[in-house]
């Protein structure tokens, strides 16, 4: 069911860095992080990829935040604990793939979905700004709904997550910190296809190679963590700023 499009949804500035500094197009994580979440994979803990990063990054938010049950599942109770119970079965019983075994739970997820007295997802578009739309999955409707959580705050709390400066500062201290939303992005430079580069963004990227192997060295003496975050972020976002300048002067060059 498609209606009008929510109000627009704002993206963190550690994202927007996150994604120029890997060339990648902001919709595309955003959209492959919402098809990567699997009801199937909220049943079974057997996979490492990137439909458990995905799965994980609303599960242990929604774990972590305690929300009441949702009124989605009350009226037809029954058939849907029965076609979970379903799902559960083929997840710890199959002896096929986990890719296999997704597929094989689609005709009974959408069961379940078609079963409930949806809420938080009525509207299957979301607007966010700088004109991006995104298409919620039948499967990120589903745990949007079965947590009672909105998807704007489902993919705050995704963007919210992925930080460079934060894993960069975290690695230099050997602190071992659960981030799925993080496990989530680097994974998905293997498959996202990327915005090509201009010559400028090219020699600037060359520059800022060089210039955060300098400050890994130099912020080796420094075993504050607050402290290595902000050098970080520093240099990311003077990085950013770059990036920003050079595209716009590209489209400038264009125009005359």
């Amino acid at each position: 069911m498609k209606t009008n499009l929510p109000s627009l949804l704002p993206i963190p500035l550690e994202f927007k860095i996150a994604c120029a500094t890997y060339n990648l197009s902001i919709r595309e994580v955003l959209q492959l992080f919402i098809d990567h979440v699997s009801f199937y994979d909220s049943m079974s803990q057997k996979s490492d990829d990137l439909y458990r990063s995905a799965t994980n990054t609303l599960l242990n938010y929604s774990i972590s935040i305690r929300r009441a049950h949702s009124p989605a599942l009350l009226k037809h109770r029954e058939p849907i604990l029965k076609y979970i119970q379903e799902v559960i079965k083929i997840a710890s019983k199959s002896p096929e793939s986990q890719a296999k075994k997704r597929k094989m739970c689609v005709p009974i997820v959408r069961k379940i979905y078609r079963s409930m007295e949806r809420s938080k997802t009525q509207n299957t578009s979301l607007l966010l700004e700088e004109e991006i739309t995104l298409q919620l999955s039948m499967d990120f409707c589903l745990l949007c709904e079965i947590h009672h959580c909105s998807p704007e705050e489902y993919l705050e709390h995704f963007m919210s997550q992925v930080s460079l400066p934060s894993t960069h500062a975290n690695l230099g201290l050997n602190r071992v910190v659960e981030n799925q939303a993080m496990g989530f992005f680097y994974k998905s430079l293997n498959i996202g296809k990327g915005i090509p580069a201009i010559h400028a963004h090219r020699n600037l990227q060359v520059q800022f190679i060089d210039q955060i192997q300098e400050l890994h060295l130099w912020v080796f003496i420094i075993r504050g963590y607050e402290k290595r975050v902000q050098k970080y972020q520093e240099l990311y976002f003077n990085y950013y700023q770059l990036l920003l300048s050079a595209q716009e002067n590209q489209i400038t060059t264009k125009a005359l």
